[in-house]
């Protein structure tokens, strides 16, 4: 009896796993494993975002990319370049600046952790994005929790109609 106990367990881990190896494959599910958002398992909706949402979005979406490095444009195992989740900081309207303490003001107010950097980690050179902007209705903002984080502060605005929304399920 034990050793039918034993398969049925196995066979419970291995049809959840099959089925979440679907899912991440499908691309309904995101797996971060980057700092710029919370780590976990994240939901990615067919809804257009608003300020204060996560989102999934290709580089291609920001309107700055001709000088990043290559190293940058990571990819799956698929050969795809992965997209990146980010905060919705500021939409359409919205002023975005850069404050006398270096950090990233969006309508006068600061952001944490949003001082553009000169350098990433590896030692390669960053372009701060040139400020003051004011966004377009097709434009956000968008920015990382970590101060090393690679969004809008180097790449520009992102057109909204490229963002997907993006629902963490379980993170850590």
């Amino acid at each position: 009896m034990c050793r039918l106990k034993q398969k049925r367990n196995a066979l419970f881990v291995i049809l959840v796993g099959s089925i979440l190896a679907a899912l991440i494959c499908s691309e309904c599910f995101i797996l971060n494993t980057t700092a710029s958002v919370p780590r976990g398992l994240w939901l990615k909706l067919d809804t257009l975002p608003q300020k204060g949402d996560f989102v999934q979005v290709p580089i291609d979406a920001f309107s700055s990319t001709e000088w990043v490095p290559p190293e940058y444009f990571r990819k799956n195992m698929w050969g795809k370049r992965k997209p990146f989740l980010k905060l919705v900081a500021g939409s359409h309207g919205d002023t975005v600046e850069l404050g006398d303490n270096g950090l990233i003001l969006i309508n006068g107010f600061p952001f944490p952790n949003s001082a553009p950097l000169s350098h990433d980690r590896a030692g390669r050179f960053l372009r701060p994005f040139p400020l003051p902007v004011i966004l377009a209705s097709d434009e956000v903002w968008l920015l990382s929790d970590s101060p090393f984080g690679f969004d809008s502060r180097y790449l520009g605005a992102a057109n909204i109609f490229k963002c997907y929304k993006a629902v963490p399920l379980l993170t850590f």
